[in-house]
């Protein structure tokens, strides 16, 4: 009996142990790590022709400081020759790197873990555990984030533009060729690289927003006889022309746009919009008579600001693009919230949450 109750009491006390072992391990479990940074990256493109390398600019939400060379501060490099897109997915940061032919892998503390290397990458869009890049051989690649393997699609296009992702497709811009004409539809994929179809739209597609529901398109028409355009596609491909645009971004079911007309004596006149989706009506959104030479717009989903990227004026008449530009941030009903210098070009912006 006695050695029937030592062997209760001892396997009691053994189940005590096994249970708090696995406690111990569920509450000793290291968390995912997160991104090192918050708040508004730039990307400033630099100029291929001026050998100007682009530059990483950082404006920290904790400290409402701008930090400038931020890719080179910490990787003791240059970023590389005309950076065109950024994406922030997981704990990594992917940066393309068009004329150097490279898309950076960073770690969560921005330090330069790899390099992808892709012909000419263009622009960047994060799906899941995978990255999709455009690129100007005229393929899609996929970069599986997890396993590191990249696979690519067949030539769909020429000189492919911005990339999407809605409704479980992928969505890229065929924008021109190397004659300098120009392409008149976005290709649609599935996620497995395979296409589905062609989309017709108006000539030269550059620019891909997605509000979830809806694509939105704004191409850039000839420089001639064709205007710039912003469309819309449904959830059926069908296109609508909504209006004329030379930049746009979402937020909120609106669309911030920036537009350029010329009056009678041909001097250029800038408009800042907002149009509301749900009226179908545009408002002014800012004056923007203190904007010098707008080269794009961004909006930060995570706390509403709207962002105009911005060159200063040459001594031509046009935007500076061999000297360092300004980004000015708006909250969502056009007030300014503040004013930062950044490098030369910049042309895109990317948000972390």
């Amino acid at each position: 009996m006695k050695s029937k109750y030592l062997f209760l009491a001892l396997f009691f006390v053994a189940t005590l142990t096994v249970g708090c072992s696995n406690d111990d391990n569920e509450q000793k479990k290291e968390p995912a790590p997160e991104f090192s940074f918050n708040g508004a990256f730039v990307l400033n493109e630099g100029n291929f022709y001026s050998n100007i390398d682009g530059s990483l600019s950082l404006l920290d939400y904790t400290t409402g400081k701008m930090n400038n060379k931020l890719f080179s501060t910490i990787n003791g490099k240059s970023l590389g020759a005309t950076p065109n897109d950024m994406v922030v997915s997981g704990d990594k940061a992917y940066i393309s790197v068009t004329d150097d032919n490279i898309v950076w892998v960073l770690d969560k503390d921005l330090k330069a873990l790899s390099m992808i290397n892709i012909t000419k990458p263009r622009k960047i869009v994060a799906v899941n555990d995978k990255i999709f890049i455009s690129s100007y051989d005229g393929r899609v690649y996929a970069y599986d984030t997890k396993s590191a393997q990249l696979t690519k699609s067949d030539v769909i296009g020429s000189y492919l533009e911005d990339i999407t992702y809605c409704n479980g497709f992928i969505y890229v811009c065929n924008s021109y060729n190397e004659d300098y004409t120009y392409n008149t539809n976005v290709v649609k994929l599935e996620t497995t690289l395979k296409k589905v179809s062609d989309i017709t739209v108006v000539c030269n597609p550059t620019k891909l927003e997605t509000d979830g529901r809806d694509v939105y398109l704004l191409s850039t028409g000839d420089y001639d006889s064709v205007g710039s355009m912003l469309q819309r596609i449904d959830t059926n491909d069908k296109v609508e022309a909504m209006f004329p645009a030379l930049y746009f971004t979402l937020y909120n079911n609106k669309i911030y746009y920036i537009d350029t007309t010329y009056d009678a004596d041909w001097n250029s006149v800038t408009t800042y919009n907002v149009y509301d989706i749900a009226q179908s009506k545009s408002s002014i959104f800012i004056e923007g008579k203190d904007i010098e030479y707008p080269a794009g717009i961004a909006a930060d989903s995570s706390n509403g600001n709207i962002y105009l990227m911005v060159y200063h004026i040459s001594e031509y008449g046009w935007g500076d693009y061999n000297n360092p530009g300004y980004i000015v941030r708006y909250d969502s009903n056009g007030n300014q919230i503040g004013k930062y210098d950044v490098g030369v070009c910049p042309t895109t912006m990317c948000f972390t949450e």
